[in-house]
């Protein structure tokens, strides 16, 4: 394990440029590979990083939805019709927004 301040080493120079700058990428390596973790342990262990996980799917999708809602009480409903229809993928986003929302209280 690399506890110390410098950045991991990478192959790809892109991976390398990122970890120097934001070291996201071993972050998520600590944490999800290489965190020690009980003999004893069950599946509900996994629970709090599902739920992590599927509220940065829930925010980044609320602030693509939030880019084209109008919230207005005379145009939402019409902003909705529009975000369905017109957005490219709009549906997608909003159906990920809304079931992930249902997920996310299911996982908590």
């Amino acid at each position: 394990m690399n506890h110390s301040s410098e950045p991991r080493k990478y192959k790809n120079p892109v991976l390398n440029w990122i970890e120097f700058r934001l070291p996201i990428i071993s972050y998520f390596e600590r944490e999800y590979g290489e965190y020690p973790m009980p003999k004893n342990c069950n599946y509900f262990w996994s629970f709090g990083a599902l739920a992590s996980i599927l509220l940065i799917v829930m925010i980044i999708s609320g602030i693509f939805i939030a880019m084209n809602y109008t919230p207005h009480t005379d145009m939402a409903f019409d902003s909705v019709e529009r975000i369905m229809r017109d957005v490219n993928y709009g549906w997608l986003l909003r159906y990920i927004h809304s079931n992930g929302a249902a997920f996310f209280f299911i996982i908590v």
